[in-house]
């Protein structure tokens, strides 16, 4: 189990297989450049993680200092006023996080780290808060670079960094644990949804591990953490059995030291990047693997992404893109800019997948739970209106795609017969021939046709509003 993919397998398919899951795929000459690597090289080259900060600078944000005296200034105003501060610091709010999400989305688009960016994805999932409760644009940003420092390394330096992390805090009212009533709300989510899963700890730890927690707070006049000594309950605790005065870096000590812990993450970790539910076995080997390393999430990622199962037939093709995947990855894949940032935060609102508000902190569902037939008419229609430049009703309006012009002439270049057009749009949008139904039906469609640009255009859109494009 886990063995390493043979060199008979390693095929172009293959190599378009571990970039669209990996990471967000991306053209044909980039399927070819990562094939030539070879399987365990092109792994390497994937999960590479240099600095690029610079290519991505961060929008302008409020700083806490600033957005922390202004709070102060409105406390001693009138009434009136103070509706006015409110109703300015909401509109900045919804202006800062329509930057930030789009700074992301351009990251994952045009970051030569783009496996980086899909691993902290996953853990923005994982982690799941949301600025519908943080309302700290500056909070949610620092959250982000924190999943992002550590999305392909330690998991427990992470999930020690994500317990002090101020949006985390806000979220699960972290900062309001106090030695005499201790709030149960993070130690409880910690086990159930973040390192054990349900059904893996007593109640009574529950109660232990909130008291380990007591004493963190946020810096007001910064987005910093800080620890109350006075407030921190620093008695002997309980936990799985194990008593001492634990602080919360010993719990997660003692949460990663449980093997139900490296499971839970391992199969989690699976199903978002295989797509498919592993079995029993299967998680247990990925949990000793996991374990063995230091609960080192690269390492754990080179060994699936190297692994014969993860090429496996039932895992190929077969997992529905979340909106995210499938937005970024269209535009990689046909090799444009995103639409302009209202656009594609609306589009991805309403396909379910906002980035920094999942619904609860349980994150999103993902798979199926991604597809209604409301929201897969919306993925036919925009894919529609990004292949033929015209906005439209997109959101965003009329400049929604000012910077956007599919390349058609780059795409079909060289194809003279209707077989050669459907071959070069399949080999950009699927990375492989289409099935003979779809084949038959693209031939139908162009022999009703002129050839000429819009055929062809319409010809992507035609292949781009079908259920397997959906999939990847």
């Amino acid at each position: 189990m886990l063995e390493a993919l043979t060199t008979d397998r390693w095929t172009l398919g293959a190599a378009a297989h571990l970039l669209n899951r990996a990471a967000f795929g991306g053209s044909p000459s980039d399927v070819e450049a990562l094939h030539r690597l070879g399987c365990d090289r092109a792994v390497e080259a994937l999960l590479a993680a240099g600095d690029e900060s610079d290519l991505f600078p961060v929008p302008g944000l409020r700083q806490p200092d600033e957005l922390f005296e202004a709070r102060r200034q409105a406390r001693n105003a009138d009434d009136e006023t103070r509706r006015r501060f409110q109703a300015q610091m909401s509109r900045q709010d919804r202006e800062e996080i329509l930057s930030l999400r789009a700074w992301w989305l351009n990251r994952m688009r045009w970051s030569p780290f783009a496996a980086r960016e899909k691993a902290t994805l996953f853990w923005h999932g994982h982690w799941a808060t949301s600025t519908e409760k943080v309302r700290e644009p500056f909070a949610i940003w620092q959250q982000n670079e924190t999943l992002r420092t550590y999305a392909l390394g330690s998991l427990p330096a992470m999930a020690k960094e994500i317990s002090r992390d101020p949006a985390m805090m806000r979220y699960l009212d972290l900062q309001q644990s106090q030695r005499n009533k201790p709030n149960e709300n993070f130690a409880r989510e910690l086990l159930e949804l973040f390192l054990l899963g349900e059904g893996r700890y007593e109640e009574g730890d529950i109660r232990e591990i909130a008291r380990a927690f007591t004493g963190y707070r946020i810096d007001p006049r910064g987005t910093q953490f800080v620890f109350a000594k006075r407030q921190h309950d620093d008695g002997p605790k309980t936990i799985f059995g194990k008593t001492g005065s634990f602080d919360g870096d010993d719990v997660i000590d003692l949460v990663l030291e449980r093997p139900e812990c490296g499971q839970f993450i391992a199969r989690k970790l699976w199903i978002f990047y295989a797509g498919t539910i592993p079995d029993p076995a299967l998680v247990r080997v990925l949990a000793d693997r996991y374990r063995s390393s230091g609960y080192d999430t690269g390492a754990l990622l080179r060994t699936m992404f190297r692994s014969r199962e993860f090429y496996e037939p039932t895992v190929v093709g077969r997992q529905v893109k979340s909106p995210v995947q499938w937005l970024v990855s269209m535009c990689r894949v046909l090799e444009i800019p995103l639409p302009a940032a209202p656009a594609c935060d609306g589009i991805l609102r309403q396909l379910g997948q906002a980035l920094f508000a999942p619904p609860n902190v349980k994150g999103w569902d993902g798979g199926r739970a991604w597809i209604s037939s409301a929201t897969l008419l919306l993925r036919y229609n925009v894919a529609g209106t990004i292949v033929s430049g015209k906005a439209g009703s997109m959101p965003g309006g009329r400049n929604a795609l000012a910077d956007v012009n599919v390349p058609v002439e780059a795409i079909f270049a060289g194809a003279k017969s209707p077989d050669e057009l459907v071959d070069r749009a399949a080999n950009r949008l699927f990375q492989k021939p289409v099935e003979k139904a779809l084949r038959a039906q693209c031939l139908a469609y162009l022999a009703s046709r002129s050839d000429g640009e819009t055929a062809r255009r319409d010809l992507l859109q035609l292949l781009m509003s079908t259920p397997e494009f959906q999939l990847t």
